[in-house]
């Protein structure tokens, strides 16, 4: 619900002004949560309280750093800056865990917060530093009436209304995340230090698959690069659902990462060169929430795992999102032709 009025906001003032709102209330919340576990004064209270306050204000940001990208690069190289922006989140998946690991064991959770508050600070320095192209827009229309236009002129949007679909299908694929632990654990017996290194594999073929698209130029046609990102993650999945070899495994989990920016480049691409100059922050505020599936993916995995069995599942992943992405390329020549 936030992410739509986030959505107005970012048309009205700029993804700029919003992301420099949002990375200051997070280096606050962040200072807030390290300094309750400094003094040792944390109740489970504080937690939920906070992480919701923190859920909401990156609300705000996911749209904001969406519109930001067609402000600043060329058009050419909007896909480009996409996989940039997918390298920087691959490294940060897999350095930001081991560096809160390596403080808590060097001192406490407590100096993790602090230095989540210091990466904040420097990620709102460079936002002072980008240079967005976006005129500020007045209007005496209300907040709620502007939403309402957006989610009709979606609607009304062939290729806008069919990439959001299309993005439900993260439901599928956010089965992933409860599939890997149990495979380390029951399948693989992995140690501590060997399942980090499955998560870590899964963030190199990410980074391997946004630099691929960096290094090419992208697709000519975001539409192959969306089917061609859903093959990759569906084969390098299958493979680590067949695999009881630890190595095999993370092989096949590189593979299945480097599926998600060949995704992702393409999605957003595609959302952000089809939408008229007044509308991003709003569309792209419909898509962050209709791939909020993937957290609904986490729980029916793990709901499946126990009632069909741990293969079955990495199969209802796979071809659950394969059937969507099916179905969009039957259903729209727009979008099969974007």
């Amino acid at each position: 619900i936030i992410s739509l009025y986030a959505g107005v906001m970012i048309d009205r003032y700029g993804g700029k002004r919003i992301l420099i709102i949002e990375r200051m209330i997070l280096i606050v919340l962040a200072l807030a949560t390290a300094s309750i576990l400094l003094f040792d004064q944390v109740q489970i209270w504080h937690i939920v309280v906070l992480s919701t306050l923190a859920g909401s204000t990156i609300a705000l940001g996911n749209p904001a750093t969406q519109t930001v990208i067609p402000e600043v690069v060329p058009n050419d190289l909007i896909q480009s800056a996409n996989s940039v922006n997918q390298v920087s989140r691959a490294l940060g998946q897999t350095l930001g865990p081991l560096a809160a690991g390596i403080l808590i064991a060097a001192r406490s959770a407590a100096l993790a917060l602090f230095g989540l508050a210091a990466v904040y600070f420097g990620a709102l320095i460079a936002t002072f530093g980008i240079s967005a192209k976006h005129k500020r827009v007045s209007t005496p229309e209300s907040a709620t009436r502007q939403i309402i236009e957006g989610l009709r002129y979606t609607s009304r949007t062939p290729i806008l209304k069919w990439v959001i679909l299309l993005g439900t299908s993260v439901l599928f694929s956010g089965m992933i995340f409860p599939i890997i632990p149990v495979y380390a654990k029951d399948v693989l017996e992995t140690s501590e230090v060997e399942f980090g290194w499955m998560w870590g594999a899964l963030a190199i073929g990410q980074a391997t698959g946004a630099l691929t698209i960096i290094g090419t130029g992208g697709f000519k046609k975001l539409s192959h690069g969306m089917t061609s990102g859903a093959l990759v993650f569906g084969v390098g999945f299958i493979g680590f659902g067949l695999s009881e070899n630890y190595y095999l495994s993370l092989l096949m989990l590189s593979i299945t990462g480097m599926g998600f920016p060949l995704w992702v480049s393409s999605v957003r691409t595609m959302l952000q060169t089809h939408s008229k100059p007044e509308y991003p922050g709003r569309v792209m505020a419909i898509f962050a929430i209709s791939v909020q599936g993937i957290s609904i993916g986490w729980i029916l995995g793990g709901m499946l795992m126990d009632a069909i069995g741990n293969f079955e599942t990495v199969l209802v992943a796979v071809f659950g999102g394969w059937i969507i992405v099916l179905i969009t390329m039957v259903s729209s020549k727009e979008f099969r032709n974007a």
